[in-house]
């Protein structure tokens, strides 16, 4: 085991004497002390990292999250996927960079020249000390002015309480009517009519045409929404439908005068506008929002298997009821036969009567009964070809050969890891200056000056040398020299006695 622990236990103190002239060492102490002597008694020194870090704490409190408008330049995107670009004006600009997570929920492609306003956090890059912007989303210029809009008329609804909870109303539970305020021709109707009809055939829905975007929009969802309105019952559902667009496209969702009418509707109003990722305030403002088409219809529709089971519920306890009361009657039936003393023919008569009665009204109530339970034997054959589960087993099979797969790629990766890992220290323990003392060499130094011995002519006879191999000490005395002599050279040379 090697007895040095540092580099520092090679060099005996004074082993560098010769390296650095006396002067240089004066020159450089007293250069310490002039730049100390300036220093006021008792002030804090920063170091830059330190300083760095305590600017990073003062901008994430006074500015936290920013928005900050500007022209994209010099915009560049390396093999990493990050974006580093500038944001400028006429006078100042701003370096910014966005990582590759957040680049991939970009719904555009940022590009050199292009006007964005992009929300961040201000950072102070430690590497360069350059005041930089973490961009977490960006948005166009003209976008951005509309959700900063967005987000002001969402603020002043929901002060006046357009958006509290208190007020939204539940849906019937198996409503009459479903009145749809959507373009007719769109595929969210579409949608909305197939999953209903596979969750309630027997629903009444009613297309209400209105266009969905553009400048006549919004006055055509309050007219259709005031046409439902009056032809609505009570028991009746208004269902405002859209697909996905941008924000523009949406615009008209967002419209402060369809949501006061939304609020003052007396139907209970279902928002399914856009896809999930969308939200607008015509979905705060109505009773329930629904994500997608097939979602809302799931929320306005009751499940067809769940009616099922209602019905045989309710079908086993009116089969029980009517056996109750059948025993009442033959009980009281026979109290009655017991009260009377002498019924004589009239009594005979009224009870072959009776029996025929009784053996009509059990084979009747028998039929229905079978009859009942075919139809929910047929029903319930259709519901089990409807069953999910061999779209179930083939998700699993996919998801086993993912993960081999992904097993397969992780312990390749591992492997190329340990081979670098292991050509890296073979190198590293070839330039080591520790494998040279393990491969014979030693280090000499003069006992006397602690000066490293590199050639003959810095030691005399009878000078002690201390010598360091790869493990150990040796002290030992010169007997002899021979400042000609050479290790890689032949033949002898002269010795000085």
């Amino acid at each position: 085991m090697s007895s040095f622990k540092s580099f520092d236990d090679l060099f005996p103190p004074g082993a560098l004497n010769g390296i650095l002239s006396d002067q240089d060492l004066e020159a450089t102490e007293q250069d310490t002390d002039n730049r100390q002597s300036i220093i006021p008694e008792g002030q804090k020194i920063w170091r830059i990292s330190e300083l760095l870090a305590n600017i990073n704490d003062l901008l994430a409190m006074e500015f936290g999250k920013v928005w900050v408008q500007g022209e994209v330049s010099g915009l560049s995107i390396p093999s990493s996927g990050h974006h580093y670009f500038t944001l400028k004006e006429d006078t100042a600009c701003v370096r910014s960079v966005m990582f590759k997570n957040q680049v991939r929920q970009l719904g555009f492609r940022l590009s050199e020249g292009q006007m964005v306003i992009c929300t961040g956090r201000l950072n102070v890059y430690g590497a360069r000390g350059d005041l930089q912007l973490i961009a977490d989303s960006i948005e166009p210029w003209g976008e951005g002015r509309l959700r900063i809009a967005l987000e002001e008329l969402k603020k002043r609804l929901a002060a006046q309480g357009l958006f509290d909870s208190d007020r939204k109303r539940p849906l019937p539970e198996y409503p009459d009517n479903i009145f749809v305020i959507s373009s007719p021709t769109g595929a969210a109707v579409r949608d909305f009519i197939k999953t209903a009809e596979e969750r309630f055939p027997c629903s009444s829905i009613i297309i209400c045409p209105s266009s969905v975007q553009g400048e006549a929009a919004v006055g055509e969802l309050i007219a259709a929404l005031e046409m439902a309105e009056s032809q609505a019952g009570t028991n009746d559902i208004i269902v405002l439908a859209r697909g996905g667009g941008s924000l523009e496209d949406l615009w008209a969702f967002n419209s402060e005068q369809l949501v006061r009418k939304i609020c003052s509707c007396n139907i209970p109003v279902v928002s399914d506008v856009g896809h999930e990722v969308d939200f607008t305030l015509c979905d705060l403002a109505a009773d329930v929002r629904a994500a997608t088409p097939t979602a809302a219809a799931h929320v306005v529709f009751p499940a067809r298997s769940e009616l099922l089971n209602t019905v045989s519920s309710l079908g086993m306890r009116l089969f029980r009821a009517m056996q109750h009361a059948i025993l009442l009657n033959s009980q009281r039936l026979v109290q009655l036969r017991r009260q009377l003393k002498d019924p004589g023919r009239r009594i005979i008569e009224n009870r072959l009567k009776l029996d025929e009665l009784d053996n009509r009204l059990k084979y009747a109530f028998q039929s229905n009964i079978r009859n009942f339970f075919e139809r929910n034997r047929l029903l319930y054959q259709k519901l089990l070809g409807s069953s999910p589960h061999g779209l179930i087993r083939r998700y699993k099979q996919n998801i086993l050969s993912d993960s081999v797969r992904l097993r397969h790629g992780i312990s390749s990766i591992i492997q190329a890891k340990k081979a670098r890992f292991a050509t890296a220290s073979g190198q590293l323990d070839a330039v080591s200056p520790l494998s040279c003392l393990n491969r014979g060499y030693c280090l000499v130094y003069e006992e006397k000056t602690g000066n490293l011995v590199k050639n003959a002519t810095a030691i005399d006879k009878g000078d002690r040398l201390r010598i360091f191999p790869a493990t150990g000490e040796i002290v030992c005395e010169v007997l002899a020299k021979d400042e000609n002599k050479s290790l890689f050279k032949k033949g002898r040379g002269n010795h000085e006695n």
